[in-house]
């Protein structure tokens, strides 16, 4: 039996009985008032009586009982993109300062990086999109392939220093390729602190260029002195 009639002086009362009666908590059951009886005047004297119809709640579906976090939603769909493409994935996570790493150990990390890291950056803001449209608020993440992003890192110091040295040694701006807001930032956080090169950020949309320029210090020294 799903459900049941129940009475009582109070609703209180009635539910009581109902749970009672279906062997279930209160918090189980839904119920429909159905009659209410008084007696007496405006129901201030007199009796009163409450009856209900109660029933017993439809489990809810264990898959469905928890929203997955947006952490484990982004896990999922990365996984699902990769099976689009018979790329087999196994994906971890790590908080890293204000950002949620996301480690991909792929059967075909090329497929997921791509020259330079393109796929990687488009993979990574499909992720953002979706988490975004699924809980009205953007997340913080950042995707790495087989310590991709540490290799590249290296790549782009070794570039920008490059650039700097250039830049001390003839006195004039050197421009990098147009490089992505993560890749920005590890030019602009690597010379942050010098005294002999200046940088700022030219273009306009997702891809912009890094201008590494001499300080004025080092114009008025002629590019002397040691390298970055």
């Amino acid at each position: 039996m799903d459900f049941i009639e129940a009475e009582g002086k109070t609703y209180e009362e009635a539910v009581r009985k109902a749970a009672a009666g279906l062997n279930a908590e209160e918090k189980d059951l839904d119920i429909e008032v159905t009659e209410v009886d008084t007696k007496g005047i405006l129901g201030i004297l007199g009796s009163k009586k409450i009856r209900i119809t109660a029933r017993l709640r439809a489990p809810v579906p264990e898959e469905a009982a928890a929203e997955p976090s947006p952490e484990e939603y982004a896990k999922r769909f990365l996984t699902e993109i990769a099976a689009m493409y018979d790329v087999s994935l196994r994906v971890s996570t790590e908080s890293r300062n204000d950002r949620i790493l996301f480690c991909l150990e792929s059967s075909d990390p090329a497929a997921l990086t791509g020259k330079d890291g393109e796929v990687l950056e488009a993979l990574q803001h499909l992720v953002k999109l979706a988490v975004t449209k699924r809980y009205g608020q953007s997340m913080k993440l950042l995707l790495d392939v087989d310590g991709f992003r540490e290799q590249h890192k290296q790549h782009l110091v070794a570039m920008a220093k490059k650039l700097a040295d250039t830049a001390r040694r003839e006195g004039k701006p050197q421009m990098t390729k147009p490089l992505n807001p993560y890749e920005r930032r590890i030019v602009h956080t690597l010379f942050k602190n010098s005294d002999r090169v200046t940088t700022h950020s030219e273009g306009e949309g997702h891809l912009k260029k890094v201008v590494i320029s001499p300080s004025r210090q080092e114009r008025s020294a002629g590019g002397r002195g040691r390298g970055i």
